[in-house]
């Protein structure tokens, strides 16, 4: 309670008879008839002095009338002064007793809103005037002081005044709107109940460090309860102004923070989620391995790393379109979660990676049982738009035993185990060792060669023969890739083709396979346009780059080579992606003139309606069928089968892989047209096949040669054989001639 307020009590409870104004106005009238009678009592002799005669102004009477007449003027200039100067005072004194009402009523209430009155009119320069000057100052303070707390009282932070034991002595009518609470209900209340149970000992802390006297800090955020029982999230700025008369107290400024709290959530959650699986992303997954890692050098806790990748996403995504991509994501991400603990972290790091991290004495331990789990989970369909479709991973692990010798971070190690493990067949898991990271350094290494051997011209084709099985003649041959390295010498395409599709160099190395194949059949070309053909091999990343027909079209057109000699060979996986999109590049490619091959036919997705489907003109039967044709009926059956398609259908058809006689002698019997192997001819350089074909007709002219020598010897000695028919004609002399059997010389 103020100390007006207790003044105006007071006031209220003094006896009502003796007031300040009535103190003064009986001083004035004592003052102004006394000095009337001091007048009156001293007038006789001044009126002798006038010429009044002494006889009358020593006269009783006189002297008496004189302080009588004293005594009225005394009087009247009371009563004049008294209605003059008190009407004023009552102005003044109304105005003050309004003003401390209306203080008294907002020191009780907080409600400011009141607590002016009118100004004086201030009409003389005497002391009422001065008094009425200070009144109106008084009254400008006032307002001016109304408005710094209307803008604390309409504010929307809550200002509350707490004594050293968080006890309200004071609060802000925002407290309504802001926790619900109507003005003036929580003073006496301890602050401390207000904050949540998990927030209150912060809460706590902070204002006892704040009363010792320590500088204001920020204050974490806390929650308090909103009158409806929710938790509201609050900010809350302390300062000590327990030593101000004003104030005597701790100064707690509360503002509302819920609404940025969750925006700062939505924020989080978007920053460090996943929008399609609600996973950690890839920023969150390493902050918490970062944590892990660093608890591991302090603690000595191992962990581990699951690192997964999708196999068939592209191949969902191409037949099912990106919706049917995204549902199969959702659903790998379930199920890989039901296989973890609730410690562990799953995370999607990219398109189709995901992560998992595993903590604890045991992580190591655990990781392959988890990897199994992960495998069996994912082995069951997934149904995706009503179709079935097996989610295929290929996992790396890595644990903090087997990164320590290697010196690699576990995300690293895992990824580069998961790459040995899809390079090992796709659908497995595979543990890092410190072996996979040489392995890992050394394709790196020859990753940066290969980004040079083109310009380097390192890269040169070697051909394998396509034989005619039926006449035993070479009918086209196979352009095949090979890397001539300066240090590692002939690198074969097995080890460097898969890093050119993972890192896009398959697209110019195409690119410049084309031209060099394409060269080297027109310089084979006769010059009516027979030659032998040229297959060229088209992986699935240069069909899809936009480049690729021009660039067959420019290759032909550089060359001067008849597009009826150029093959282009494709796999049966390119053609169960986007069927429109291919058939219609496919169609681009068969408008120049160009044959098309489907390779590896009878593995993967064979199928009979894209045979139909799609413009093929050549079968190329996978090897795998090949290998046991002479020994496995199952084998022989398959391929009888092929044969009979392609018959049917109208293909040639060209058996890979040859290696004994006895294969060919069994692909013959069954048709088959053409084929390639070792047995036939192994993949040589250009100059290596001219010259086995330079040296092969050398030999055939002197097989020939000594062929009609031979005839010629024989034909000579039949001649000379004595009992031979002509014998006697060899023994008869020559017959001679006579100038009369000349005919004679025609005239001239």
């Amino acid at each position: 309670m103020s100390a007006l307020q207790l003044r105006v009590d007071g006031d209220r409870r003094r006896p009502r008879g003796f007031r300040l104004t009535s103190r003064v106005f009986w001083d004035l009238a004592v003052w102004m008839v006394g000095l009337g009678i001091a007048v009156g009592l001293v007038f006789p002799p001044f009126a002798t002095g006038l010429g009044v005669p002494a006889q009358y102004a020593d006269r009783p009477v006189f002297r008496a009338a004189c302080l009588v007449a004293g005594f009225l003027v005394g009087g009247l200039s009371y009563t004049l002064c008294r209605c003059l100067v008190g009407g004023r005072l009552a102005v003044l004194s109304t105005h003050l007793h309004s003003v401390a009402q209306t203080i008294s009523h907002a020191s009780r209430t907080g409600d400011w809103s009141q607590s002016t009155s009118q100004r004086i009119t201030v009409d003389s320069d005497d002391q009422l005037g001065e008094t009425a000057r200070a009144f109106n100052s008084l009254l400008d303070a006032l307002e001016a002081g109304e408005h710094f707390r209307s803008l604390v009282r309409n504010a929307s932070d809550v200002i509350t005044v707490v004594d050293t034991a968080g006890t309200v002595t004071y609060q802000t009518p925002s407290v309504g709107w802001v926790l619900g609470y109507p003005p003036g209900t929580l003073i006496g209340t301890d602050v401390h109940d207000l904050v949540h149970p998990e927030d209150v000992r912060g809460f706590r802390e902070h204002l006892g460090r704040v009363a010792a006297g320590e500088p204001p800090a920020t204050w974490p955020a806390a929650r308090m309860r909103h009158r409806n029982g929710s938790w509201r999230w609050t900010d809350t700025a302390a300062r000590n102004l327990l030593d101000d008369p004003a104030v005597s107290g701790i100064v707690l400024t509360t503002r509302d923070t819920s609404d940025r709290k969750e925006l700062e959530d939505q924020l989080r959650v978007q920053a460090f989620h996943d929008p399609l699986t609600g996973l950690p992303n890839r920023a969150l997954f390493m902050e918490r391995l970062r944590a892990a890692e660093e608890r591991e050098r302090v603690t000595g806790t191992p962990s581990a790393v699951l690192f997964l990748d999708l196999d068939n996403l592209k191949t969902v995504n191409d037949n099912l379109g990106h919706d049917g991509g995204d549902a199969l994501l959702r659903v790998v991400a379930q199920r890989v979660g039901g296989c973890l603990r609730p410690e562990d972290t799953l995370a999607r790091l990219a398109g189709d990676e995901f992560a998992v991290l595993m903590s604890g004495a045991r992580s190591g331990e655990l990781a392959p049982l988890v990897a199994e789990r992960v495998l069996a989970a994912l082995a069951q369909p997934v149904h995706v738009a009503d179709r079935a479709v097996r989610a295929s991973v290929s996992m790396g692990i890595a644990t903090s035993a087997t990164c320590a010798a290697s010196g690699l971070g576990l995300l690293r190690a895992a990824d580069i185990a998961m790459y040995v493990a899809k390079s090992s067949g796709k659908g497995r898991y595979e543990t890092f060792q410190p072996s996979h990271h040489a392995a890992h350094l050394e394709r790196e290494r020859l990753l940066a060669d290969l980004y040079q051997a083109l310009d380097r011209q390192e890269l040169v084709l070697h051909y394998q023969p396509i034989v005619d099985l039926a006449s035993a003649t070479t009918s086209g041959y196979e352009a095949l890739v090979r890397w001539q390295h300066p240090t590692h010498g002939l690198v074969p395409p097995a080890r460097f083709i898969a890093l050119a599709e993972d890192s896009g160099l398959i697209v110019p190395i195409g690119r410049w396979v084309l031209r060099e194949a394409t060269r080297q059949a027109a310089a084979w070309q006769r010059p009516d346009g027979s030659g032998p053909r040229m297959s060229v091999n088209v992986s699935v990343r240069q069909f899809q780059h936009p480049s690729l027909v021009g660039d067959v079209a420019e290759a032909l057109d550089r060359s001067g080579l008849d597009p009826r000699r150029l093959t282009l060979e494709i796999t049966e996986s390119l053609l169960v992606q986007d069927a429109a999109a291919t058939t219609g590049k496919l169609e681009e490619v068969k408008d120049l003139g160009v044959r098309l091959a489907l390779d590896d036919f009878g593995t993967g997705y064979s199928s009979l309606g894209y045979l139909r489907r799609f413009p093929i003109d050549v079968l190329k039967i996978d090897k795998s069928f090949v290998d046991g044709v002479a020994t496995s009926p199952e084998d022989h059956a398959v391929i009888g089968a092929i044969v009979q398609l392609g018959q049917t259908l109208g293909l040639d058809l060209v058996a890979e892989g040859i290696e004994t006689a006895d294969e060919l002698a069994a692909l013959r019997g069954l048709g088959v047209g053409y084929g390639q192997g070792y047995h036939l001819g192994r993949p040589l350089p250009a100059a290596a096949h001219e010259e086995a074909v330079h040296q092969k007709a050398v030999h055939e002219e002197a097989v020939h040669q000594e062929a009609v020598h031979e005839e010629a010897v024989a034909t000579g000695a039949e001649r000379r054989r004595p009992h031979s028919p002509g014998a006697a004609l060899r023994a008869a002399p020559v017959p001679r001639t006579t100038r009369q059997d000349v005919p004679a010389a025609s005239p001239h």
